[in-house]
């Protein structure tokens, strides 16, 4: 510090953890920053680098652009789904530890003493959930990675306002393995999938999956039951979601017997129909997809291109004209990241990158829509 000046705030940096990069993390925005915990940390063993299930969990503060440790998880885990509350706590749901393949516990993050303390346990045990919360903090659940019984991911459950166990909400038609999942006033949409049947298996080195699905299917909170609308313009493997500050619902990508999309479509909730909408530039894979202010939206960096590298580009979607243009780069290439809203405007963006040795490590920046 000189002449009284503060030493200017970084925009960027390593995440502090043990050891070489991370992944099955939760990034969620709260109150003056945004917390991240659990995943898998990965560390070298002499040969390469083995995953070990992580207790980390850490504060990034908006006010000074600085990490800072918090109490651990009372377990490790890592690949579990986590939801902002009203109320200013985290839920953490599933998951997987060190013993379990798949985790029915919970846990609460207390914003007041920054701690963790252990939640309702879900009806199932689940392993890379899908979770969406609702305006009052009501929550709904479902998925699983496992399909030893091919019926639990089709199976939501719903932990109500104030509840102390969640409850059955009802069973998808006919989604094994589903895609996007959004929430849009006071119903959850699945936006294509797999088809319920035998699962996903190697026979004679043939790689088989169940078919892929345009349906949608939609929850209604008040029926607590699952229904299906109109289905997508296209069949969309592996595609990306978000609802947008209006309610309408875009996905975006995926892939296509083989080919990677570059076309997205958007949901009306007004009228429960798909519509086509812009195709991206680049075609990509592994992107984050973000809403941003003002209704449009943002895809970021993946693998981009034919050679299929990490790229740091991003597109802006206009909600008025459904166009993609050229927005504000990130400073580094980076593909599977995760981005939070920390104040009007202004994102932190967590994911894996290559240092200058070309070996991965998980950094952090602070990307800003102008």
């Amino acid at each position: 510090m000189m002449d009284g000046m503060s030493p200017p705030l970084s925009s960027a940096g390593r995440v502090p953890h043990e050891g070489l990069w991370l992944d099955g993390f939760c990034l969620v925005a709260v109150s003056g920053g945004a917390l991240l915990a659990g995943g898998g940390a990965w560390h070298r063993d002499g040969i390469g680098a083995t995953p070990r299930r992580s207790d980390m969990a850490a504060f990034w503060d908006l006010a000074t652009r600085a990490w800072h440790p918090l109490p651990p998880l009372p377990h490790p885990r890592q690949g579990h789904a986590a939801v902002a509350l009203p109320d200013g706590r985290v839920l953490l749901l599933g998951g997987q530890s060190a013993d379990a393949h798949e985790l029915r516990t919970t846990l609460f993050w207390e914003p007041g003493s920054r701690r963790f303390q252990e939640g309702p346990p879900l009806i199932a045990a689940r392993a890379q959930p899908i979770a969406v919360s609702f305006a009052d903090g009501a929550v709904l659940v479902l998925g699983s990675d496992f399909d030893d019984d091919l019926e639990r991911g089709t199976r939501a459950e719903v932990l109500w306002p104030g509840a102390s166990a969640w409850e059955p909400a009802g069973q998808t038609a006919r989604i094994f393995h589903p895609g996007p999942v959004c929430a849009s006033g006071e119903r959850v949409v699945i936006a294509g999938g797999r088809d319920n049947g035998f699962g996903f298996a190697i026979v004679e080195g043939v790689h088989f999956a169940p078919p892929l699905d345009q349906m949608t299917e939609v929850w209604e909170r008040d029926r607590r039951a699952w229904g299906q609308v109109g289905p997508m313009t296209e069949s969309r493997d592996g595609a990306v979601g978000v609802t947008l500050s209006d309610g309408r619902i875009l996905v975006v990508g995926g892939w296509l017997s083989g080919q990677v999309l570059t076309t997205a479509e958007v949901w009306d909730p007004r009228t429960g129909e798909w519509s086509a909408t812009g195709r991206l530039a680049i075609p990509r894979s592994g992107f984050a997809l973000t809403a941003l202010p003002g209704g449009g939206a943002m895809v970021s960096g993946g693998l981009a291109g034919s050679a299929h590298a990490d790229s740091n580009s991003v597109e802006l979607w206009d909600p008025l004209l459904g166009t993609w243009s050229p927005g504000p780069s990130l400073r580094r290439a980076r593909a599977g990241q995760q981005l939070v809203e920390v104040s009007p405007g202004r994102f932190l963006v967590v994911g894996n990158t290559r240092d200058a040795e070309g070996d991965l490590e998980t950094t952090w920046e602070l990307w800003e829509f102008s």
